[in-house]
């Protein structure tokens, strides 16, 4: 699928003239973007026009350069940076009131790029069992397909599940679903932007297995193995979790952990505590 949109424009500073750094002029630019089709008719499943409009004109009015090559480049790579499921980016970057002596309706820099490394693929289960569950849900949705360096791919439906690891605690049922999505994020990384929509979203830790309005569980990011202070990858106890197992299921039915293959572990699993509620997207 091929996206475009023509005519950003913004005032930027660019340019090797002592005047068109101090005065500057405007700038104009055309994008073209080449990405899977989105697998459901929901904006987080997509690219967000405004925030790529967003991008642009950042890059415009940011820290001038001498040439439009390096600008034309920067935004380039920031697109591909910021969204991972873009394929390839094709910028135009015009600049209508150039420094020449003789009569000419524009000057045009085009650059292309493909992506030249494979962004890594993630598994998320979210859960909320305070608070609106199903609005929580939607807005980390909505805030994970808004950070640069990831792109969702794939949600399954809400389930509704109830609370595992929490004692003799008396708590309301959760909420559970599980995001796929693709990240130019290093794991950490990914971790820590988690956490902020968490903090958002009004989660507090008074103890272990507290009931939240929302949870941010990372089960898979690529083949990454970790195993440190922060993170843990795979999620270590994600294969005994039929909460996420079943969700995960739906929306990749191949998908495996060191334990096994989820389709076979979901089988011996208490299955009958977690049940389909609606679409998610």
């Amino acid at each position: 699928m091929r996206i475009e949109i023509q005519g950003l424009r913004a005032t930027g500073f660019h340019g090797v003239r002592d005047y068109e750094r101090r005065d500057g002029q405007e700038f104009v630019v055309d994008v073209a973007l080449t990405r899977p089709d989105p697998p459901t008719d929901a904006l987080a499943a997509t690219i967000d026009y405004s925030q790529i409009a967003t991008t642009v004109v950042d890059a415009i009015q940011g820290p001038p350069v001498d040439l439009i090559e390096t600008l034309a480049k920067q935004i380039a790579n920031r697109l591909l940076g910021d969204r991972p499921s873009l394929q390839s980016v094709r910028v135009r970057v015009h600049k209508p009131n150039a420094p020449l002596k003789v009569p000419f309706d524009d000057v045009i820099c085009q650059i292309k790029r493909r992506r030249s490394s494979p962004a890594s693929e993630f598994i998320l289960s979210l859960g909320a069992n305070l608070g609106n569950l199903d609005d929580n849900l939607h807005q980390a949705l909505n805030l994970l397909s808004a950070t640069p360096g990831i792109d969702l791919t794939a949600c399954s439906h809400i389930y509704k599940t109830s609370p595992v690891e929490v004692a003799d605690e008396s708590q309301p049922d959760y909420h559970n679903l599980v995001v796929a999505g693709l990240t130019t994020l290093a794991p950490h990384e990914l971790l820590h932007r988690t956490a902020d929509i968490e903090q958002r979203l009004s989660r507090t830790r008074p103890h272990p297995h507290a009931p939240r309005t929302i949870d941010i569980d990372i089960v898979t990011v690529g083949n990454f193995v970790i195993d440190d202070d922060e993170l843990t990858l795979p999620h270590p106890r994600a294969w005994q979790r039929a909460f996420v197992l079943i969700p995960w299921l739906e929306i990749a039915p191949q998908a495996s952990l060191p334990k096994g293959r989820v389709a076979d572990l979901v089988t011996p699993l208490e299955t009958e505590t977690v049940s389909k509620l609606s679409a998610a997207w």
